[in-house]
């Protein structure tokens, strides 16, 4: 009987065991997907049938550019993939011709260097005598040594913001000639973190910090997002510019910092919890092109795919983004702009 009843016992006690471990399993993997959908944040919240419209994206051959491109092409534009790797920006292509044929049409593109924007700008407009939107996505994130770029840049400011001004500008007789065209600029939450100095924007005669000089890129961003759509709407302009924070993505824009490729590995288990996919990091972006143009609040920034304050009111002021853009234009040599 003694015998029988601790038999009992123990089955009933593994029994309990086994509960417990189901149940924290169960319970372990609900807060894992609670942290995960948090971290992926909004999602668009509709699609517009793209038919007939082209659309730029800078950077699109990886990441969030690449990401954007297919849900471009799926609902039915014609995408000009603008990246300066051509074996890279070639293999993207294949793959979203394989997603719509002839959807997507590869030109090279190094925003770094002002004699490519030139020539890009001008393939564009001997194919193309519209654009309905121009994605400024591309970027590259706290480089470790201060580098100029071929035209005297320090390579952030260089790449994120001149380069992307002068390729707006140049694309602005396109733009003006389509109802309704959008311009959307990829920023950054980095924003806030420091200031951008007008009298030094090169690192000149300061200290270079890589990540003060990745903030300063990025205020510039919506600085340049500020000013574009004040003149947009001085001149009746029927366009719109937004710009927008992607969120912290698993991209290759940390893939320079040293021992990336030995680090990353071993942090990819918290790095894919913890880190927006591609995918996700592209939603703000796609929800600025598939919104109702009337529904677009311009010159805004937008998080998780709704309009959100800005930080650093030190930076963001009126007079920066004036005094920027006269900056830009006399730095980039632009004879006329918007």
């Amino acid at each position: 009987m003694n015998q029988e009843t601790d038999t009992h016992s123990i089955e009933s006690s593994h029994s309990c065991c086994c509960s417990m471990y189901y149940y924290g399993a169960a319970v372990v993997f609900i807060l894992l997907i609670t942290v995960k959908n948090w971290v992926n944040g909004g999602k668009v919240s509709k699609r517009r049938d793209l038919s007939n419209e082209v659309i730029i994206v800078t950077g699109g051959n990886s990441g969030i550019g690449f990401e954007t491109c297919k849900d471009l092409v799926r609902n039915g534009a014609k995408v000009i993939l603008a990246t300066r790797n051509e074996q890279r920006g070639q293999n993207a292509i294949k793959e979203l011709n394989k997603i719509r044929p002839n959807s997507s049409e590869f030109m090279k593109l190094d925003l770094s260097d002002l004699t490519s924007i030139r020539l890009f700008a001008n393939e564009f407009k001997s194919k193309y005598n519209k654009l309905n939107c121009l994605i400024n996505n591309a970027g590259i994130m706290a480089i470790s040594t201060r580098v100029l770029t071929k035209d005297g840049f320090e390579s952030q400011i260089g790449t994120n913001h001149f380069g992307h001004f002068l390729l707006t500008n140049l694309l602005f007789d396109v733009l003006k000639q389509t109802p309704q065209f959008r311009i959307i600029n990829v920023s950054s939450r980095a924003h806030i973190r420091n200031t951008i100095n007008l009298d030094d924007i090169n690192f000149s005669n300061t200290p270079y910090q890589k990540f003060y000089a990745y903030s300063a890129s990025k205020i510039a961003n919506i600085l340049f997002t500020q000013e574009l759509q004040k003149k947009f709407d001085a001149k009746k302009i029927n366009g719109k510019a937004m710009c927008l924070h992607p969120g912290v993505v698993r991209t290759e824009l940390a893939s320079h910092f040293p021992y990336y490729n030995i680090v990353y590995p071993i942090l990819y288990p918290i790095a894919l919890l913890l880190l927006k996919s591609p995918e996700a990091g592209a939603q703000t972006t796609l929800q600025c092109v598939h919104e109702d143009f009337s529904k677009l609040e311009s010159g805004k920034y937008y998080v998780d795919c709704k309009v959100h304050p800005t930080g650093n009111k030190t930076a963001l002021t009126t007079q920066n983004a004036e005094r920027l853009w006269d900056m830009s234009v006399k730095l980039v040599k632009l004879d006329q702009s918007i």
